[in-house]
């Protein structure tokens, strides 16, 4: 079984919502949903570091309420955030097989601790309910939040 452990977790962290707030950009309907790094998170799973930038905007681990009922997890809660980001991360990227994103989910949930069953429910929620997120997200590419720099009027 494929293997990962998160190196470097960002410290900040937060919705887009209150992100746009505070840089003063427009609040769109459903922005509450999604969120965003402020700092890159790095996993290392066998041989393959995977960096996911600041601004990679995310909706967490969105899996079917059947499997959070199950678990008890919420999608920002651990040990599902930080696996939630980077499976979203790696469906997004292309080329990057399906299967190969759910085993790198899998494994950071081994590594962040989480139990057999509960692990097991999560997983076969991705690879059953996943296709949808991963065909759409292979489409789209990564969501990356950019603040347009002020222009030099702008104070």
């Amino acid at each position: 079984m494929l293997t990962a452990t998160i190196t470097v977790r960002p410290e900040r962290f937060d919705r887009v919502d209150r992100v746009k707030e505070v840089v003063g950009e427009e609040v769109l309907p459903g922005d509450e949903r999604f969120w965003i790094l402020g700092e890159p998170l790095v996993v290392q799973a066998r041989d393959e570091r995977i960096e996911i930038p600041t601004g990679f905007t995310t909706d967490g681990a969105s899996v079917p309420a059947w499997a959070q009922r199950i678990t008890g997890w919420e999608p920002w809660e651990d040990p599902q955030r930080w696996a939630g980001i980077v499976h979203d991360w790696l469906y997004a990227q292309p080329g990057v097989g399906k299967l190969h994103a759910d085993n790198v989910f899998r494994a950071v949930l081994v590594a962040e601790g989480a139990g057999w069953f509960k692990r097991k429910m999560m997983y076969v929620a991705v690879v059953v309910g996943g296709w949808p997120a991963y065909r759409g997200n292979q489409e789209r590419g990564p969501r990356i939040f950019v603040r347009d720099e002020p222009t030099p009027n702008e104070s």
